[in-house]
């Protein structure tokens, strides 16, 4: 019979719990009682590890909604037990059964989607209730979302089944943290809101209305409506400076030391030999690579990692599980840990050196790195 150890990872996304909670409360303060959060979990919650953190909000009672991307996503969160509502941004028609057999909620986002779920759930015998759907509007953003030329079709797709009910009504902002198109963004407000106005007879009293994600909420403040959606805000990672300094990073890219090497002045290091000893010292070699989602790009001093408060340059090309670093006349200790951001490096330092967005970043980071929180 098989024994079945505890493993330890090396790498670690070590996640603020406490962190997690003060980004919930500094959003929660800028919005008026009556409105509700929906916490944006899509993508395994931003590369942090869904279940966890979706098990703190409720257990602190952080948000009224989740929101993730897919189907397969919501039905992971319920079978980790998770009771809140769930809305899923892009449900395949292949995947309406699931839908309904985890009490997911889709998003509605074009008519013919509506029809097809309609027909589903009036072949499948599921008309007792009406189901729960989000409606999204294209206001501007143009990926998702009702043409709002079509609202006369809408309109008769909603008169002709009581399978359904409107749950929400919603759109989404292009440019929400950027001041520059304050103006675009007000405009697709403005449409959204006449959308509404058009539709509002034939929708239930107690539709829930939402437009803004983190940007939005702290930029546009006037229309929080029923709902938002936050998203990396939750995560500690706004590109806004405002938000910067209020926020919290949630989490902390983290490796060990697996070896340290003494070589001499021109010696190489590394595939290709792509890195060359500058002078006598030591060089430490961690478990972590670009498999880690640590990229390739970050290698031959593109980057420091932090040991001990201290600043090290990688050097020689990353590799599929290992990175080295240079620490010139400096020993270190084996297992000693090393910290790739999270400390004195910030993700949004590290999203620049990656040439990307602290939201890309974090979802880079590998499945086999643990995510733990503490």
């Amino acid at each position: 019979m098989t024994k079945t150890t505890s493993v330890q990872s090396p790498t670690i996304i070590e996640i603020s719990r406490e962190a997690i909670i003060h980004n919930f409360h500094f959003f929660r303060h800028l919005l008026k009682d009556s409105t509700q959060i929906m916490a944006m979990i899509k993508a395994s919650a931003y590369g942090n590890g869904a279940i966890e953190i979706v098990k703190l909000i409720e257990e602190e009672k952080l948000a009224e909604y989740i929101g993730v991307a897919y189907v397969s996503e919501g039905v992971e969160l319920r079978a980790a037990g998770v009771e809140l509502p769930i809305m899923v941004i892009n449900p395949s028609k292949d995947n309406f059964k699931a839908v309904v057999e985890n009490c997911l909620e889709p998003e509605i986002h074009h008519i013919d989607q509506l029809f097809a779920f309609q027909s589903f759930l009036e072949k499948e015998n599921l008309t007792s209730s009406a189901y729960p759907v989000h409606l999204k509007v294209n206001t501007g953003m143009n990926r998702l979302g009702i043409d709002p030329l079509e609202i006369n079709e809408l309109i008769s797709a909603i008169e002709k089944s009581s399978a359904c009910s409107v749950k929400s009504l919603m759109t989404h902002l292009s440019a929400s943290g950027t001041a520059e198109e304050d103006e675009y963004s007000l405009r697709q407000l403005e449409i959204f809101e006449d959308f509404y106005r058009k539709l509002k007879n034939y929708l239930p009293n107690n539709v829930k209305l939402h437009a803004l994600n983190s940007n939005g909420i702290y930029r546009f403040k006037n229309h929080h409506y029923d709902l938002v959606r936050l998203g990396i805000g939750l995560y500690g990672a706004s590109a806004l400076d405002d938000l910067k300094d209020s926020l919290k990073p949630i989490c902390k890219f983290k490796t060990q030391v697996t070896q340290v090497l003494k070589l001499k002045k021109g010696e190489s290091i590394g595939y290709s030999r792509a890195g060359i000893m500058p002078e006598d010292g030591y060089i430490a070699t961690l478990s972590v690579g670009y498999a880690d989602g640590f990229s390739r790009s970050l290698g031959n001093g593109n980057w420091e990692v932090e040991i001990d408060g201290q600043l090290y340059p990688t050097i020689g090309n990353i590799c599929m599980d290992l990175s080295m670093i240079y620490l010139g006349k400096q020993q270190l200790e084996l297992g000693t840990e090393a910290i790739l951001f999270g400390g004195k490096k910030s993700i949004h330092e590290y999203s620049e050196a990656l040439g990307t967005i602290s939201y890309e970043a974090m979802c880079r980071i590998g499945e086999r790195v643990e995510r733990r929180m503490v």
